[in-house]
């Protein structure tokens, strides 16, 4: 049994440092890379972007700016609905990603926004991945969601 102890306490540590470690920081200020970007290279352009994140134990926010528009959103990491402008979201962890799901209405259609954040290039790379789906009640031959890969680089 004193063999046991000290193995179940090593694996517990090794458990919990991963678990903190899943986790990271994405606090500072983000530009989008617009040549690795597909937001960047629509029919009609959004950056340049640029995104800064303020990062607790407990909320996130997330201020995006761009030269059309800017917004501030802070989220709780709890997984717990905030109230946005037009709707309601949720931010959560999918392991190392952070996970934003946002419900609106645009002009009478529901929208849903799914936008994941992983860290690349030793944190200093943060891909953001977008889900958007539009419940506009046609066919269903007729695609209601799209996706697109944006790249943004830490600015020091």
């Amino acid at each position: 049994m004193k063999s046991l102890l000290p193995a179940v306490l090593i694996t517990t540590l090794i458990s919990f440092s991963a678990h903190a470690q899943s986790k990271p920081d994405f606090s500072g200020t983000w530009k989008m890379d617009q040549s690795r970007s597909e937001s960047a290279a629509q029919k009609e352009p959004i950056g340049p972007v640029t995104i800064v994140i303020a990062q607790t134990e407990h909320d996130v926010k997330i201020e995006t700016m761009s030269p059309e528009a800017s917004s501030a959103v802070t989220y709780r990491l709890d997984g717990s609905e905030v109230k946005i402008p037009g709707g309601t979201a949720k931010t959560h962890w999918e392991g190392p990603t952070l996970v934003t799901e946002i419900e609106r209405y645009v002009q009478g259609q529901a929208v849903t926004t799914k936008e994941s954040r992983t860290l690349l290039a030793g944190g200093n790379e943060m891909l953001v991945e977008i889900v958007v789906v539009v419940q506009h009640g046609y066919s269903a031959s007729t695609s209601n969601y799209g996706r697109g890969k944006d790249v943004y680089v830490r600015s020091r």
